[in-house]
């Protein structure tokens, strides 16, 4: 951080009293790199993208979160290539560096130290998608103990929480204005489900159950 308040200076893009102010910041700046939550909180992770109408049973949660951890490696594999990339175009433009002088020179440095601060906040980057990695892992640990199910196979588990998840929503479907087709959608999948959940004798909470064959009437 104290590099990149030297290149703010050297670039003359503030005037003595804003640098000033700036250095006054950068104490605060710097803690806020290092505790800035890039990716999702814990408390993201299970009220916004684990919640219980979209995935009701553990059994969901569990593989929707190892869907989401899968995607943040897969991205930190990309962020390792773009690393790697831009660790290449740093030694290139400070090898064509020690060739060169005038505006060529000026224009090179500029680029280097670019792709120093950009190298910076990769690293940052990569710091965040582990946490978030191993943020995945504890939720996932947990679930795997609150709950008796199949790890492996998504597919096993998932009738039953498509239609709870189908089933809390009809009541909102059953009162949809205008969105006619959304409504149409959901209704259609609470009834297939109801009727295959009872083929497979796959029990659904009672209270879900009756509710929502009073709503399917009248629909």
């Amino acid at each position: 951080m104290l590099n990149s308040l030297q290149k703010i200076k050297a670039s003359s893009v503030l005037d003595d009293e804003d640098l000033a102010s700036l250095q006054d910041l950068m104490p605060g700046l710097e803690k806020s790199i290092q505790s800035h939550t890039i990716y999702r909180t814990t408390t993201e992770a299970l009220f916004s993208v684990l919640n219980d109408v979209k995935f009701p049973t553990a059994a969901s949660k569990y593989h929707q979160a190892k869907r989401e951890q899968l995607v943040m490696f897969e991205n930190l594999v990309s962020l390792s290539f773009d690393y790697r990339t831009a660790l290449i175009e740093l030694d290139e433009v400070e090898s064509k560096i020690a060739n060169c002088k005038g505006f060529k020179l000026k224009k090179l440095e500029v680029r280097r130290d670019r792709l120093q601060f950009k190298l910076m906040w990769m690293r940052k980057d990569g710091q965040e998608r582990i946490r978030e990695l191993k943020m995945w892992a504890q939720i996932m640990q947990n679930l795997a103990k609150s709950d008796v199910f199949d790890l492996d196979n998504k597919d096993t588990d998932e009738l039953k929480s498509f239609t709870i998840r189908y089933l809390l929503e009809l009541p909102a479907a059953c009162r949809a204005g205008n969105d006619v087709g959304g409504a149409v959608n959901i209704i259609a999948q609470a009834r297939t489900g109801l009727v295959e959940c009872e083929r497979r004798n796959i029990k659904l909470p009672s209270h879900l159950v009756e509710r929502s064959k009073r709503l399917l009437k009248g629909a």
